[in-house]
C-alpha cells in the first residue's frame, strides 16, 4: 500500500459520519432500558449505535447527561389543515415531534396526490402522513344529507377511499360525532373500512360519542374493526360526561376483551383534562343538516330553535359542558374578538341580564350563526387521564394543529403534549416510566402505522431523533398562556438533518411527505 493510499483512507475515516451524538443515554423506543451509547448519522440514516471514535464525524455533539430517543410520531393531528401555509411546524418541532399524521376525525385532503405535490413544493419542517377522511368522501358523494347513501353514492365513496389508499394514505379515519359522519350507519363505515383494509390500512375513529353513549360507541368501533378485519385505532380516548367518568375502567376492559380475542385494537390520548373542537358539538346533530345555509334557515323557525336550545342545555348538563357553561371557553370568535378566551357563562352575561342555561343555549346559537367558533371544553377527569395513560395499548397523541399568530387562546396541547407527558406524568407523578412513555410516542406508533424504518433508534432506520434533558423536559403552555414553548429539548433531527440546535430552530425545512409502505 502506498503512502497516498494510506492518506486517502485516513481522510475518509475522518469524515465517516455526518453527525455523532456522543456519551448519551439511548432510549430506543422499544420499551427497553436506556443504554449508554454514541449514535452516528450518515446520509439521513442511523449508521451506528455503540462506541464511536470522536474524530469520525463532521459534527460531534456532546450529549453527556442527555437522552437520545426516536423523534416523536404524533398519530392524531390536524396539522394538514394549515401546514402548507406554515410549513415550519414550530409548535410540533419544539416538542420533539418529527412526524405527524393528519386527516383525522373524518376530515382529510382529497385527492391525496394533489396535497402531496403541494407539500413537496412547500418544503416541510416535519414529516407528514395522511389518513383519508370518511366525512370528506361522504360530503363529496352526497353533501351533508341525513340519510343512507344510494348504491351509486356508496360506490363513489369506496372509489375515493381506494384511490386515496393507492396514493399512500395510512388508512381511513372517521368523525362520527361530526357532520356528515354522524348521519352514517355502522354498515356504511364498515364497507369503507374494508376497502382500506385491503390495502393494509388502519381504521382510526373519533367515535360517535365520548359522553353519555361512550359504551355503545366503543362497542360500535370494535364491531367495525372486527367486521372489516382492519386494525382499530380509537382516537383521543376519554369520557366527556361526568356521569360516565366512572366507566373508563369498563371501557378499557372492553378493549382488553377484544384484544384477548385476537382483535387488533389500540387507542391514543392527550394528557389534558379538556378537549377542543367547534362550539356546535353542543348542538343536536339533526339541527346541522344541510350545511350553513340549511341550518341557519332552520334555526330561524321558533319551534325548531327552541328544540335546539333544549338539546344544547342537555349537552351542557350531561355531556361536554361538564355541568357548567363556565367550562366552555371560546378560542376564536368571529362574532366578537373580545370573546376570545372567555367562557360561555361570561359571554351570556353580555347578552342577557340573567345567566340561565336557556340563555346560555341561545347565546351559543347566536355565536354559531356568525361562523365557526373553536372552543375548549373542560370536561375530562384527571384520574381517567392517568388510568388511560397506563394502559399498554395506548399511544400518546396531541389532537393538535399548526398554531397561527392570530390564535390567542388555543389548547395548550398544541405546544405541550409530549414534554408534558415526559415532565409531569413521568418525572413528577411517576404515572409511566420514561422508557414506556417514549415507546408510546415512538416505536409503538411506528408499529401501528407500518413504518418499518422509523420509531426506533436502530442502525439503518431514518435518523428522526430527539436529544432532551430528562431532568428538565416539560411543558410551559397553560390555559392562559397556551403558546409557551416547552423546555428541555436540546436537539431535534428530521431525516438526519438538524432542525433544532441547542433549543433553537435552524430553519431547515427537512421533512417529507410519507406514504404507507415507505421504507
Amino acid at each position: 500500500m502506498t503512502r497516498e493510499q494510506v492518506d486517502v483512507s485516513s481522510s475518509e475515516r475522518a469524515t465517516l459520519y455526518d453527525v455523532i451524538i456522543r456519551k448519551s443515554w439511548v432510549v430506543d423506543g422499544t420499551g427497553g432500558e436506556p443504554i449508554r451509547a454514541d449514535v452516528a448519522v450518515k446520509d439521513g440514516k442511523i449508521a451506528k449505535v455503540g462506541v464511536i471514535d470522536d474524530d469520525t464525524g463532521t459534527q460531534v455533539i456532546d450529549a453527556a447527561g442527555l437522552m437520545v430517543s426516536p423523534g416523536f410520531i404524533d398519530i392524531h393531528t390536524h396539522a394538514d389543515g394549515n401546514l402548507l401555509k406554515h410549513p415550519d411546524a414550530w409548535n410540533y418541532l419544539s416538542q420533539g415531534v418529527t412526524t405527524a399524521i393528519g386527516g383525522n376525525c373524518g376530515g382529510s385532503p382529497l385527492p391525496i396526490h394533489d396535497y402531496r405535490d403541494r407539500a413537496i413544493s412547500a418544503e416541510l419542517g416535519i414529516n407528514l402522513g395522511l389518513l383519508v377522511g370518511h366525512n370528506t368522501v361522504r360530503r363529496k358523494a352526497m353533501g351533508t344529507e341525513d340519510r343512507a347513501p344510494t348504491s351509486e353514492e356508496l360506490t363513489q365513496m369506496k372509489t375515493s377511499v381506494e384511490e386515496a389508499m393507492a396514493e399512500g394514505a395510512f388508512g381511513l379515519s372517521s368523525g362520527l360525532k361530526y357532520i356528515p359522519g354522524a348521519y352514517a350507519r355502522t354498515e356504511e363505515v364498515t364497507e369503507l373500512a374494508r376497502v382500506a383494509a385491503r390495502s393494509g390500512g388502519v381504521y382510526a375513529t373519533h367515535m360517535r360519542d365520548e359522553g353519555l353513549d361512550l359504551i355503545a360507541s366503543v362497542q360500535e368501533s370494535i364491531k367495525i374493526g372486527e367486521d372489516a378485519e382492519i386494525p382499530l385505532q380509537i382516537s383521543h380516548l376519554k369520557s366527556t360526561s361526568t356521569s360516565l367518568w366512572e366507566k373508563v375502567g369498563a371501557v378499557l376492559g372492553m378493549i382488553d376483551d377484544a384484544r384477548a380475542s385476537g382483535q387488533d385494537v389500540t387507542f391514543d390520548q392527550y394528557p389534558y383534562t379538556a378537549s377542543s373542537t367547534g362550539l356546535t358539538v353542543l348542538f343536536p346533530a339533526w339541527s346541522l343538516e344541510g350545511g350553513s345555509k340549511g341550518f341557519t334557515k332552520r334555526w330561524g323557525e321558533p319551534d325548531i330553535r327552541r328544540k335546539i336550545r333544549e338539546g344544547i342545555v342537555h349537552n351542557l348538563l350531561e355531556d361536554r359542558g361538564g355541568g357548567d357553561p363556565a367550562n366552555v371557553v371560546v378560542v376564536t370568535s368571529p362574532y366578537d374578538a373580545s370573546f376570545n378566551g372567555r367562557d360561555l357563562k361570561a359571554i351570556t352575561a353580555e347578552f342577557f341580564d340573567e345567566v340561565t342555561l336557556e340563555n346560555v343555549a341561545e347565546t351559543a346559537i347566536r355565536l354559531a350563526e356568525s361562523g365557526r367558533h373553536a372552543c375548549i371544553f373542560h370536561c375530562i377527569n384527571e384520574d381517567n387521564v392517568r388510568e388511560i395513560m397506563q394502559h399498554p395499548a395506548g399511544l400518546i397523541a396531541s389532537d393538535s394543529h399548526i398554531v397561527t399568530p392570530d390564535e390567542a387562546y388555543p389548547h395548550p396541547r398544541n405546544f405541550g403534549t409530549f414534554p408534558r407527558v415526559l415532565g409531569h406524568y413521568v418525572r413528577e407523578l411517576g404515572v409511566l416510566s420514561l422508557t414506556e412513555a417514549v415507546r408510546k410516542m415512538t416505536g409503538a406508533v411506528a408499529q401501528r402505522l407500518g413504518m418499518n424504518q422509523r420509531g426506533t433508534v436502530a442502525e439503518g432506520n431514518w435518523a428522526d431523533l430527539v436529544v432532551f434533558d430528562p431532568d428538565e423536559i416539560g411543558d410551559l403552555a397553560t390555559w392562559t398562556e397556551p403558546k409557551e414553548t416547552a423546555v428541555g429539548m436540546h436537539y431535534v433531527f428530521v431525516n438526519g438533518e438538524m432542525a433544532i440546535d441547542k433549543g433553537q430552530p435552524t430553519g431547515g425545512m427537512v421533512g417529507g411527505f410519507l406514504k404507507r409502505g415507505d421504507r
